[in-house]
């Protein structure tokens, strides 16, 4: 079976959605779980729970925004329990949010700056790699508090 592009876009936000789920059940599993949320990789970072709540709510950004479905908020102070409110509302709104109209604009901030860009270009350019760049943060910070993760924890893919 051959995927579009924008069908892969959908697809590849919709699997690392997954994987911020498989990294929460890793987390529940940790009897630590709200310690190693505060890691940070550099005292200016942001900790690893708001980095996973970010990753989180960019498959929303990618996928609800474009449709002017609503984005869920990141619920602050976050905890493991919270993260895990943030997935599920994220995945409902995710599953009920309307097909993606590839040509709309989409208007939305990066930062300070504000962007408008055509859909494809905002999930493939913009939120899709924002969603894996906080995942990887969350990922690493997991990894350097001693959580024993490795390549298939992050990508769902591989098997060692």
């Amino acid at each position: 079976m051959t995927l579009t592009a924008e069908a892969a876009l959908v697809r590849t936000v919709d699997h690392y959605l997954g994987q911020a789920n498989h990294l929460l059940t890793l987390l529940e599993q940790e009897p630590e779980s709200e310690a190693l949320m505060a890691v940070q990789l550099a005292p200016d970072s942001f900790d690893t729970g708001f980095h996973l709540a970010v990753a989180i709510q960019f498959a929303a950004r990618a996928l609800c925004l474009p449709t002017g479905t609503a984005v869920p908020e990141i619920v602050e102070p976050y905890s493991l329990s919270t993260l895990r409110t943030l997935h599920g509302a994220v995945s409902a709104g995710i599953a009920e949010a309307p097909a993606l109209d590839w040509e709309m604009q989409v208007c939305h901030v990066a930062g300070q700056a504000q962007i408008e860009q055509l859909t494809s270009d905002y999930v493939a350019r913009f939120a899709l790699p924002n969603m894996l760049f906080h995942l990887t943060m969350a990922y690493a910070g997991l990894r350097h508090a001693g959580v024993k993760l490795g390549k298939a924890d992050f990508d769902g893919l591989h098997e060692y």
